[in-house]
């Protein structure tokens, strides 16, 4: 199993929370809890506003609406998350939230994605959502 992590962190928007250490963090709890390949070696987080996000989720989900985070694998050895910070600013005060909370779920959320979790079907989501709660517990 990999201990190290290459983090790549890229802000199109100003976003104060989301940092390397926080990233290498959520790492650190998501290997107490999933396996992961011993060829994962970097994620590339972006963060990005509005109108990127909505781009992005109209062109590779087809869908003409911001989302919340979008993941991209690189094959076998890592992958991208694409985070809309404002999206989150959003979510945590629906949910009376922290920030840091959203953020960090978020990160967790497009983490597990990358390594081939998913929600789409409810016996997957059994599996998910659980895993993600345990994860954000250790963060």
């Amino acid at each position: 199993m990999p201990t190290k992590l290459k983090v790549e962190l890229s802000k199109h928007v100003s976003a104060p929370l989301v940092t390397p250490s926080l990233i290498k963090h959520i790492w650190q709890g998501t290997r107490r809890h999933v396996r992961i390949p011993t060829n994962w070696q970097a994620v590339s987080v972006v963060v990005v506003g509005d109108a990127e996000m909505k781009g992005l989720n109209q062109r590779y989900r087809q869908q003409a609406s911001v989302t919340d985070v979008l993941s991209f694998p690189y094959g076998h050895d890592g992958g991208e998350i694409v985070l809309c910070y404002s999206q989150a600013k959003r979510q945590a005060k629906l949910k009376q939230d922290s920030l840091r909370r959203e953020v960090s779920w978020l990160l967790i959320h497009g983490l597990l994605h990358l390594l081939g979790y998913d929600h789409e079907r409810t016996r997957d989501a059994q599996v998910m959502r659980p895993l993600e709660q345990k994860i954000l517990a250790y963060v």
